[in-house]
């Protein structure tokens, strides 16, 4: 015969019905949007980026001397997005290869197995970033080519077209976001990844740059600069379009096999 209290079950314990219950897709969101900034570095980086873009915006807008038309006047936006965002794609490269790398994936995965909700709710976390970075771009650009193009005497042509504007920096934006995604997926492995991306994207910018034709066919923003005006082409945009979509799929592949021992 016991003694004292009778014994409480388990299973009716607080902590043993939240253990039991999966965590609501929005809550994994939210775990994963605060390992965006888990780190003091973390938060170093992020607070930085917003003046790192304006920065390389006054690099590239303000010295420049010719804009006399609307694609003159736009393509700056392009170089802005791939270098003046590398601090974020970094934040992001970090969350996504980090966590295969130093295996704190683990636990999210021991709370809900599921990869795809565990991707799902990652990609949610990234679309709003693309927002929050397409958002600065489209307003803060336009400002600043047009105190260039009145500087040069030149008209304002922007003002004309906004939603061509917005286009550009979404699909832009969206592109080199798709890029950091695939090779952080690709390269389970933070240093390896930033190298990548930091080394051989710009690279590979440089080479579309002297040969058009030719590298642009795997040149992520392709796309964004056909949409421009200023791009080499539909057989390059429809190539980058189908090597960077491949390339997506292999990576997301490989994640469904990767293993988080």
């Amino acid at each position: 015969m016991t003694l004292g209290h009778p014994p409480v079950q388990q299973a009716h314990v607080p902590w043993a019905v939240r253990a039991n219950q999966s965590s609501s897709f929005w809550r994994l969101v939210a775990v994963e949007a605060r390992k965006l900034v888990g780190s003091r570095s973390d938060k170093i980086v992020m607070a930085s980026a917003p003046l790192f873009l304006i920065g390389l915006m006054l690099l590239f807008t303000l010295p420049q001397s010719n804009l006399a038309s609307a694609g003159k006047q736009l393509q700056p936006m392009l170089v802005v997005v791939q270098l003046g965002l590398l601090l974020v794609f970094a934040t992001v490269i970090k969350l996504v290869a980090g966590e295969w790398q130093y295996k704190s994936v683990q636990p999210t995965l021991l709370v809900q197995p599921s990869r795809m909700r565990y991707l799902l709710a990652q990609a949610v976390v990234l679309a709003g970033v693309w927002v929050v970075c397409t958002l600065v771009t489209f307003i803060l650009y336009p400002v600043l080519i047009k105190m260039a193009a009145n500087g040069l005497n030149h008209d304002y042509l922007l003002g004309n077209r906004p939603g061509w504007v917005l286009g550009v920096a979404m699909l832009s934006t969206a592109l080199v976001l798709l890029t950091a995604l695939i090779v952080s997926l690709l390269i389970p492995n933070t240093g390896g990844s930033l190298t990548v991306f930091f080394i051989v994207v710009p690279l590979l910018a440089l080479a579309r740059m002297l040969l058009p034709d030719v590298f642009g066919l795997i040149y992520p923003l392709e796309p964004a600069w056909h949409l421009a005006g200023s791009g080499a082409g539909w057989p390059q945009t429809i190539s980058s379009l189908v090597v960077w979509l491949t390339l997506l799929g292999i990576s997301l592949l490989v994640l469904s096999r990767r293993d988080a021992g």
